[in-house]
C-alpha cells in the first residue's frame, strides 16, 4: 500500500467528494468499501485518512509505542490516564465509499479544512491526507526546502 500523488478534488453541495481510483485501488481488496478520517495530532486543520486496517495497526503501534505492555492495562483500567490511541480513536470516524467512490464528508472535517469548494488530497505512502488547498501550497513550498536541504545533506557514497 502506497498512497500517492496530489489531486485538487472538488467538494458538491452536498458535502460529497470522489476518492480517486489510484487511492481507492491502495485500499486493501478486502477492506475497500470504507476508510477511516481523523484529525491530526499535531497539525491543525488537517485531516488524515487511512484503511480500516492501516488505522488500526497505526493505534497498536502507537499504543505500545507509548503506553508499553504494562501501561496499556494502567489505561484499560483508569479513565484518568492519559491514552493516544484513545484519543485518536475518539476523533476518528468510518466514511463509507459509495460504488463509484464517492463519499460524504463528515461536517466536524469539512469545517477543520475550511474547505468551501474543494480539497487538496495528498498521498504520505502509508496514509493519505486531506487539506485547504492554499495551506496546503504553503506546505509544499515549505517542504520543497525542506527536502533540497536534506538532498544536499546526504553523502554521495564516494569515499
Amino acid at each position: 500500500m502506497a498512497f500517492r500523488s496530489e489531486i485538487l478534488i472538488k467538494l458538491d453541495k452536498k458535502g460529497r467528494v470522489l476518492l480517486p481510483a489510484a487511492f481507492r485501488d491502495e485500499l486493501p481488496a478486502d477492506d475497500r468499501g470504507a476508510f477511516v478520517l481523523y484529525h491530526s495530532p499535531t497539525i491543525p486543520g488537517l485531516v488524515n485518512g487511512n484503511s480500516r486496517a492501516g488505522f488500526d495497526a497505526m493505534l497498536d503501534r502507537l499504543r505500545a509505542e507509548a503506553l508499553g505492555p504494562k501501561g496499556s492495562l494502567k489505561v484499560a483500567l483508569d479513565d484518568e490516564a492519559f491514552d493516544p490511541a484513545g484519543y485518536l480513536s475518539a476523533g476518528a470516524r468510518t466514511v463509507s465509499l459509495e460504488p463509484d467512490g464517492r463519499f460524504t464528508m463528515p461536517a466536524e472535517f469539512v469545517q477543520a479544512l475550511e474547505a468551501t469548494d474543494g480539497v487538496m488530497l495528498v498521498g504520505k505512502v502509508e496514509k493519505f491526507q486531506l487539506w485547504n488547498p492554499a495551506r496546503w501550497q504553503a506546505r509544499r513550498d515549505a517542504e520543497r526546502e525542506k527536502m533540497a536541504a536534506f538532498v544536499r545533506g546526504l553523502s554521495g557514497g564516494d569515499a
